[in-house]
């Protein structure tokens, strides 16, 4: 992104609007009109105080004491009314953009959790560290936004104000200053375009660095077990070495852009004393007049001159809005952005597998690719699964296991065919590696649901899948712990099983789900999944697996499969 260019407007419009006529609008622009309410009275206040300022100047060089500190009483005086108005002024500003950040943060969730869009956001290749445009970008954005319309409304204010102070005083000011602020921000926009996509990178490479440094504290114990020490040392500097080369090509262009603004800001202050000593010379304006000018000017120019002193902000703000327009738009888009059909993908044009939602599990003809169309898994598959009886499905590493259930879930609907199975409520997949949520054990046991469950169910479900004895050991159900670093794989396996028992889906699909568990154990969890009438596909080993399913699905790469028997079972 190098300019401020139709997409930019477009993203900004689809940003900013949705609050704006929302069911809080009335409060938005409640606190918009007090904003501008305090705002004006202070610019009212300013006109007033350089003209009693201007009469405080003029006694002090007539060297009239009498007049000089009763102006100066008057200065005080509108200094003491002044503060807290431009202090309530700002916590209303600030209030504003709390209520506006956190209205879009709750829409952005909406979107991310709506359809399952999350899952497409971590596939889409535009969208890096997705968590940073939530949590720091929006906050960037409302924030830059509130505070430069209100310096755009300031502006119009002061510059209305203002400039019929400075015509009165002398006409050639205001032609000066229209010129000298038109000129600054043309050369502005020309010295600091590039900012705008340095800032955008620097943001980018600044969250990689955090991410793989919340990596680390992630894996920490695999990472040391591993002795890989070094590497991650290495992968640091990389990260950070990147992300300082752009941040040194940011203060270069910057500095750039600060040879022009600092010259532009020391010497303009001079242009109204230029421009009006020769009348004072003359004894034709009074001394209070110039110090009027002077002050009037420096006002307007900063009123005027928005551009060339936010544009290191506003090129920044353009990165922001790029970041979080493309989430907003991944997040409403309905479909894993996939890359073109072409001459690489299988089949010709892509097309979707069709998901029809019944009392039943069924593949009709389905064949199923990646979601880039490249590679083609499963080719004309048709299978129906009775109720009581367990598929396995099994096949070499790669060959398209795990994918099988993504597109059965919904996640994956590159393909063609027909999936018939219930509705998502009435399923539930666990994975080899467990999802620990932040919780306690209760809300472990009862997730996705909410913790709402009897202290006897919970121990009832924990004897079930023989953790009876983990509420004492971590300090009863309510506790909350950091699960990951407590439970092993395989308690972790088994929290997961009582998951699946307390929501009771009609079908659960296990991936690996008891790879980490001891074969008496496995033995155990399956048995009290068919106790629970609960109908089960595993992904799975054949010669581990086969006494707890009747049917077999065998994955033979290439998009080949065979159906048949899973073989003795015990």
């Amino acid at each position: 992104m190098n300019t401020f260019d139709r997409r930019f407007w477009t993203r900004l419009s689809a940003l900013s609007r949705p609050y704006w006529g929302s069911d809080q609008k009335l409060v938005a622009f409640g606190l918009l009109t007090l904003i501008l309410l305090l705002n004006g009275s202070i610019q009212v206040g300013n006109v007033v105080f350089s003209y009693v300022s201007r009469d405080m100047m003029t006694a002090l060089a007539d060297r009239d004491a009498p007049i000089f500190f009763h102006k100066m009483l008057l200065v005080i005086l509108y200094n003491v009314v002044a503060a807290p108005i431009i202090a309530i002024a700002g916590y209303v500003t600030g209030l504003l953009m709390l209520k506006w950040r956190q209205w879009l943060t709750e829409r952005f969730l909406e979107h991310s959790f709506h359809d399952r869009a999350f899952y497409r956001i971590s596939s889409d290749p535009r969208i890096d560290n997705p968590d940073q445009r939530v949590s720091e970008d929006l906050g960037s954005f409302t924030a830059f936004a509130v505070s430069f319309v209100m310096q755009v409304l300031q502006g119009i204010a002061t510059g209305v104000a203002f400039l019929t102070v400075l015509w009165f005083i002398s006409p050639m000011l205001v032609v000066v200053l229209t010129a000298c602020v038109g000129l600054g921000s043309l050369l502005t926009i020309v010295i600091g375009r590039p900012l705008i996509g340095i800032n955008f990178e620097q943001r980018r490479r600044e969250a990689d660095f955090r991410y793989a440094l919340v990596g680390l504290r992630d894996n920490a114990e695999a990472i040391a077990l591993y002795g890989g020490e070094r590497r991650e040392h290495n992968t640091l500097r990389h990260r950070l070495y990147a992300a300082m080369k752009v941040y040194r090509l940011l203060i270069v262009w910057q500095r750039n852009l600060a040879f022009f603004t600092y010259g532009y800001d020391l010497l303009l202050p001079l242009v109204p004393v230029l421009i009006l000593a020769p009348s004072f010379f003359a004894g034709t304006l009074e001394f209070g007049k110039i110090t009027q000018a002077s002050a009037a000017f420096i006002t307007l120019r900063t009123a005027l001159s928005l551009i060339i002193d936010q544009f290191n902000s506003l090129s920044s703000f353009a990165a922001v809005v790029e970041r979080i327009g493309v989430y907003l738009e991944a997040s409403t888009s309905g479909q894993i952005r996939q890359e073109p059909a072409g001459a690489d993908s299988v089949g010709g044009a892509a097309t979707q597998i069709e998901t029809v939602e019944a009392a039943r599990l069924a593949l009709d003809r389905l064949t199923l690719n990646t979601p880039d169309n490249r590679k083609t898994l499963v080719r004309d598959l048709s299978l129906e699964l009775e109720n009581g009886v367990g598929l396995l499905i099994a096949g070499e590493s790669g060959v398209g296991k795990t994918s099988v259930l993504r597109a059965i879930a919904g996640l994956w609907r590159s393909g063609s065919g027909r999936i018939i199975r219930p509705p998502l409520s009435d399923m539930m997949f666990l994975p080899q590696r467990p999802y620990m949520i932040l919780g306690t054990l209760r809300d472990q046991l009862c997730y996705p649901r909410q913790g709402d469950a009897s202290d006897e169910q919970m121990i009832a479900l924990l004897k079930l899948v023989d953790l009876e004895s983990l509420p004492a050991r971590i300090g009863g159900l309510d506790a909350q712990v950091k699960w990951e670093d407590l439970l092993s794989l395989g308690e972790q396996q088994q929290i997961a099983f009582a998951r699946l028992l307390f929501n009771r889906p009609a079908y659960a699909f296990l991936d690996e789900a008891t790879s980490a568990v001891d074969a008496a154990k496995e033995e155990a969890l399956y048995r009290c999944l068919a106790s629970a009438r609960i109908n089960v596909v595993s992904v799975g080993d054949r010669l581990r697996l086969p006494r707890y399913h009747h049917g077999f699905l065998e994955l033979l790469g290439n998009g080949d499969w065979r159906l048949g028997d899973p073989g003795p079972r015990g």
